[in-house]
């Protein structure tokens, strides 16, 4: 099996200090965080489901993904592959300048938003700290990735493609995916206080 190589990953940067307004037990829930999409995520469909859940209301879904600003960015030093028989892809580090992913910056995820992002991504993925560089030419922004971590042996030599995802295989693909499951046993698990 050939080795991965990953970008050295970083501890997690919170994006807003604790603000002196709030009992400190509240500050768990109000750190901003952001993260950079570069497959499925970039639809708004699936970002929906995963980060608002299979039971939120409509007006909940929209109150939440209000809260996000999303923006495109361009990852250096990684490079994007379709997946043998997937309908997702990976990203993996080159470490090589030329190579880029674009994508989506997603800024304004909380703690638990991020906890939703990680029961989707799944153990085939490793969250990582990387700079994106918005395509606006605004500052580089630290972010959050979820690099492909499973093997080389899945990597297709040619790109993923959203719009073939989203006119190809989206539908289907919301309706039966067993990310969802792990998702939505978080909104299932809570206990009431």
């Amino acid at each position: 099996m050939n080795q991965i190589r990953l970008a050295p990953c970083q501890p997690i940067i919170r994006a807003t200090s604790p603000s002196a307004c709030f009992p400190l037990s509240y500050h768990f829930y109000l750190m901003s965080e952001a993260a950079f999409f570069y497959g499925t995520l970039m639809a708004a469909e699936v970002r929906s489901r995963v980060i608002c859940g299979l039971l939120a209301t409509p007006a909940q879904k929209e109150a939440k993904l209000a809260t996000l600003r999303l923006r495109p960015a361009i990852l250096k030093g990684h490079r994007r592959h379709a997946l043998k028989n997937l309908d997702y892809p990976g990203v993996v580090y080159t470490g090589r300048e030329e190579d880029q992913v674009v994508g989506v910056l997603c800024e304004g995820l909380y703690s638990q938003d991020v906890k939703r992002l990680d029961a989707f991504e799944g153990d085939e993925y490793k969250r990582c700290s990387v700079e994106v560089t918005p395509t606006d030419g605004q500052t580089p922004v630290n972010c959050q990735v979820y690099i492909w971590i499973e093997g080389d042996e899945h990597l297709l030599p040619h790109d993923w493609e959203l719009d073939g995802f989203v006119n190809g295989r989206q539908h289907v693909w919301l309706q039966d995916r067993c990310e969802f499951a792990m998702v939505d046993a978080l909104d299932t698990s809570r206990v009431p206080s």
